[in-house]
């Protein structure tokens, strides 16, 4: 997700509402996953909106913590199609042995012509009194570096930031579903998340047509589309909100 496009960019659901009350609707087990995750590894997307005009580039890695084996570092990088750098990044720990949300932070420079305000904070998992997960967030440009919480439910959470890397190792075939719970951070929020895979298909890609999966990401009444190679290492060659597309270039 990055924030100072011309259009709302989100890489997934970042301005969805909280959906508490759907959380009874799935199964309390982490997600089954069939497939190791690439480590270490960078990807690079082009960003383009929905009138087929690039408009930036993001730079996705994965390695493994340099402090702790077991757990694993993303980092998503996006950079405007007028200046190199970048200008936003994310960085979203995750569980080795699981994939589930451990914490994280951001930075986005502030750019003034396109009304883009610097932020900047770091967000963690940890448990409540009554044991259940919650969502610890400080804002870095707060003076006061308040701790702000929001219970999260009691069964495992997933980083709205981890999202590409997620779905990868899933076992998808035409027919699978799955639900689980991501929180989003920038919101202090957490949704239910459903994923289908309606239908195989063949896609065009600068790498040649490559079979994939099209699946169908839906949290609230939004429906988002990736489509992610049925062979190793099952990326997603593509991504789209609706307002803007990311393509698989290196």
């Amino acid at each position: 997700m990055f924030l100072w496009t011309s259009s709302v960019i989100f890489l997934i659901f970042a301005t969805l509402g909280c959906l508490d009350s759907s959380s009874k609707q799935i199964s309390t087990d982490s997600l089954t996953r069939a497939y190791q995750l690439a480590v270490p590894e960078e990807l690079r997307y082009e960003l383009t909106n929905d009138l087929g005009e690039r408009v930036g580039l993001g730079v996705f890695e994965s390695n493994i913590s340099s402090t702790n084996p077991l757990i694993i570092v993303l980092q998503e990088r996006y950079s405007r199609q007028d200046n190199p750098d970048a200008g936003d990044i994310i960085t979203t720990r995750v569980s080795g042995a699981n994939f589930s949300a451990l914490g994280g932070d951001r930075k986005v420079a502030s750019v003034k012509q396109l009304e883009v305000k610097e932020v900047s904070y770091t967000w963690k998992i940890s448990e409540s009194d009554a044991e259940r997960p919650m969502l610890q967030k400080t804002d870095n440009l707060d003076d006061s570096s308040s701790i702000r919480t929001k219970k999260l439910p009691n069964m495992p959470i997933y980083a709205n930031s981890s999202s590409f890397w997620l779905w990868r190792q899933l076992p998808l075939e035409v027919g699978y579903s799955a639900s689980y719970i991501a929180v989003d951070p920038f919101e202090e929020k957490w949704q239910l998340v459903n994923i289908t895979v309606p239908q195989s298909e063949i896609l065009k890609t600068p790498f040649g047509e490559i079979p994939v999966w099209r699946v169908l990401v839906r949290s609230g009444r939004a429906t988002r589309s990736a489509w992610i190679e049925q062979s190793k290492p099952h990326r997603v060659l593509k991504w789209d909100n609706g307002l803007t597309v990311m393509t698989l270039v290196d």
